[in-house]
């Protein structure tokens, strides 16, 4: 790319491939072009057995779960697709992939999805791919339906954390398959079924200790163990991790690192007392400083796993190696210290991932805050830039959504111009290597990097992407600030004669008037005056122009590819008439019921933002945000939940209720019940009515009594800005229940779908 930031992408990046019906030219330095074909699409020749990611190795022999696995055959074999949720570290993954190793050694013909932070367009790209040989090819929905439903295997799909029309779209890609799906939050579904995994029972939890501590159970620690397994429900990964902690500390001396695995010697029963941040800090205090950098980085992109040359890249810090040398392969895994990888793995707080590395859970993220400063967010970013150049493209998919969160977090901590490059190299490798669902959000980043830079030059090379992209799968093509389709018509349409005629003028002067004969594209002529496109782009914002760029969601096509322009409403503003403050009703119960007291929340005044170059964007439209607030959650004891239903009721057509997340999944979930249907992007204007969304506090089994635990609910609107934020607060009773826990005593009947 010609830019003034001297970005330069080279490498095979570029290229041909056909989207449906289109043919598009990938072109690092000029942007892509799209074309419809003439002729027929390309051939797709089905594999005679699944290609793609190897299965992770057999699991060990499961306890307790015989009922569980027998519940899956039988839903399977009736049809049904299949969920498996559940607390984190409960062992959903655990059990996919026994389930999935189980089938493999049967013969049945497995494709294996990890789909952490993966987009649910690039899932069925990636199954696909699987079940045919057709490179440079992403063929339409339909056609992909079409050609997998002669496919005739087990898709199994793990840490899942799509919406549940996600859910749907990846289920409905492949009609002839058997469909098993591990869930970050349970998703509700008319034709699957849903097992819920919660803890084991005792003497298969007792079997899980003695595992983990390499000998038997004496007599007095037995109560103890007891007493641990009933406090935290039987929750298989908080009762490793404290196993392997009483494990090290009988293997360490005074202050001394963990060493090889071995038989602890014995210890007295408080060594089985679980108090998490005794116990991080305990751990914390037994690592290595090599140890306790490897861990903040893991944590730094958790829950997904680093490869060895993304971990040695990242610890060698920005003026580390780059090039061809930290692609994948022998020489990035030779720079991992294998010392600190052991002493991770020996205390369960790093765990082995597709050939790379992850945290372990909630405790691992703790220990690593007490090991040292977090990791710098925009120095992840640069210390990938260096990877990125020396990458191919078929190693840049693969950490695509490493590199999309890298991006996010930096992003938040203002490291622009980090991620602006990073943005500017992954890029075109996306696009050619047809994950376009990550491709979209990288673009979107990059957006919103370039405009807090006033990056022109990069500014426009990223819309004409996204206009490029839209143009190629068919969808409504807007325009992004900066492109001359009609610009300063609409400017003028809804800001007024004066500043369409100034869009017009900015727009006009840089793009050379739309002249056919000066040869400049769109995107060259804006990147050659600055001062242009930032006008432009102000005056965009200024009158009110919303476009389709970067959301999130589902997209679907909604008019003509060649039409220039989509132009909106003017933005939220309180009128004269009607109150200026959103208000939302909630309705509180564990859970809730009819006769549940509502309360009316009145939330922080929803202002329209100015744009400024000091916070990231993600497109060049926004619904004003909108702070609401709820009354505390609890007390409740730890494993037992208190709801409350909200209802918002100035929600917008703009506001995406598919992108609702809470901060805390370990101890909150969230899910939309009832908003309107809206258009995508929609115009920012009052919904058909309100969007009414549940909020559950659901302590883990091992929080100690008194605790309190805060969270953050975020809903983005359609161009990914943070639309509405509700702060959360809840407490676990100050007495934990004396009774055993409640977990399933016999194989679970079949549960009614959803």
């Amino acid at each position: 790319m010609a830019g003034g930031n001297g970005v330069h992408v080279h490498g095979d990046v570029e290229g041909q491939v056909v989207v449906g019906d289109r043919n598009v030219v990938i072109n690092a330095e000029r942007g892509s072009s799209v074309t419809v074909r003439s002729e027929p699409p390309p051939s797709a020749r089905r594999r005679a057995r699944p290609a793609g990611r190897a299965l992770p190795h057999r699991a060990p022999e499961l306890l307790g779960r015989e009922g569980e696995l027998a519940a899956l055959r039988r839903w399977l074999s009736q049809g049904h697709p299949v969920q498996i949720c559940g607390p984190p570290g409960v062992g959903k993954s655990v059990l996919l992939r026994r389930f999935a190793a189980d089938a493999a050694a049967r013969g049945q013909d497995v494709v294996y999805l990890p789909a952490a932070g993966a987009p649910v367009d690039d899932l069925v790209q990636e199954l696909f791919q699987a079940c045919y040989e057709a490179p440079d090819y992403k063929p339409a929905p339909a056609v992909t339906q079409q050609l997998m439903a002669s496919v005739h295997a087990l898709v199994v799909v793990d840490d899942f954390q799509g919406s549940a029309e996600d859910l749907t779209e990846l289920v409905a890609a492949a009609p002839g398959c058997d469909v098993l799906v591990v869930t970050a939050e349970r998703q509700e579904w008319a034709e699957g079924r849903t097992l819920r995994l919660d803890g084991l029972l005792e003497e298969p939890a007792l079997a899980l200790l003695t595992e983990e501590l390499g000998r038997p159970l004496r007599g007095d620690e037995r109560d103890a163990a007891e007493r641990l397994i009933a406090t935290v429900r039987g929750h298989p990964l908080t009762l490793v991790q404290a196993a392997a902690a009483l494990r090290a500390a009988g293997r360490a001396g005074p202050g001394g690192p963990a060493g090889p695995a071995g038989p602890a010697e014995p210890a007295g029963p408080p060594g089985l007392a679980v108090d998490e941040r005794a116990l991080a800090v305990g751990l914390a205090g037994e690592l290595s400083d090599g140890a306790g950098k490897l861990l903040r980085i893991l944590c730094a992109v958790d829950p997904l796993p680093l490869s060895p040359a993304l971990l040695s890249v990242i610890a060698a810090g920005p003026a580390g190696p780059a090039g061809p040398a930290g692609a994948a392969g022998p020489a990035g895994a030779a720079r991992v210290d294998r010392g600190a990888v052991a002493e991770l793995e020996v205390l369960r707080l790093a765990s082995p991932e597709g050939g790379g590395l992850r945290a372990t859970g909630r405790l691992a993220c703790l220990v690593a805050e007490r090991t040292g400063p977090a990791q710098d967010p925009a120095g992840l970013a640069a210390a990938l830039v260096g990877w990125a150049r020396g990458a191919t493209r078929h190693d840049l998919a693969a950490e695509s959504a490493v590199i999309r969160r890298v991006l996010e977090v930096a992003a938040l901590a203002g490291g622009h111009e980090a991620v602006r490059d990073l943005a500017r190299f992954t890029a075109p490798a996306l696009a050619r290597s047809l994950r376009w669902g990550a491709w979209r959000q990288v673009l979107g980043l990059g957006a919103g990097a370039a405009r807090a830079l006033g990056a022109a030059a990069d500014l426009a090379y990223f819309t004409h992407e996204e206009e490029a992209r839209r143009r190629a799968l068919g969808l409504a093509v807007g325009v992004a600030a900066g492109l001359s389709f009609g610009v300063g018509t609409a400017a003028g349409h809804l800001g007024g004669p004066a500043s369409g005629h100034a869009a017009s003028q900015a727009v006009g002067h840089a793009a050379g008037h739309g002249s056919a004969a000066a040869g400049k594209s769109a995107l060259s002529s804006f990147a050659a005056n600055p001062v242009a496109i930032g006008t432009a782009a102000a005056l965009l914002v200024a009158g009110g122009v919303f476009v389709a760029f970067a959301g999130t969601g589902n997209e679907s096509p909604r008019a003509d590819p060649t039409s220039s322009i989509t132009t909106l409403g003017p933005t939220r503003a309180p009128s004269p008439t009607t109150s200026a403050t959103p208000t939302a009703t909630v309705t509180t119960g564990s859970p809730p019921t009819s006769a549940a007291p509502t309360t009316t929340i009145a939330p922080a005044t929803a202002t329209t933002p100015v744009p400024t170059t000091g916070q990231p964007t993600y497109g060049p439209g926004q619904c004003p945000p909108v702070d609401l607030s709820v009354d505390p959650f609890g007390p409740v004891a730890a494993g037992q939940q208190d709801s409350k239903s909200v209802t918002w009721t100035s929600y917008w057509e703009c506001d995406d209720e598919k992108t609702l997340t809470v901060s805390d999944p370990s101890a909150w979930r969230v899910r939309a019940t009832s908003c309107p249907a809206t258009q995508k992007p929609g115009p920012p204007r009052s919904a058909s009515g309100n969007c009414v969304f549940e909020v559950v506090f659901i302590p883990p089994a091992s929080a100690e009594p008194g605790t309190t635990y805060t969270a953050e609910v975020r809903m983005r609107d359609d161009w990914g800005h943070v639309a509405m934020t509700l702060s959360l607060s809840g407490s676990t009773a100050s007495a934990l229940p004396t009774g055993p826990a409640e977990t399933p005593s016999s194989p679970p009947s079949d549960p009614v779908g959803g």
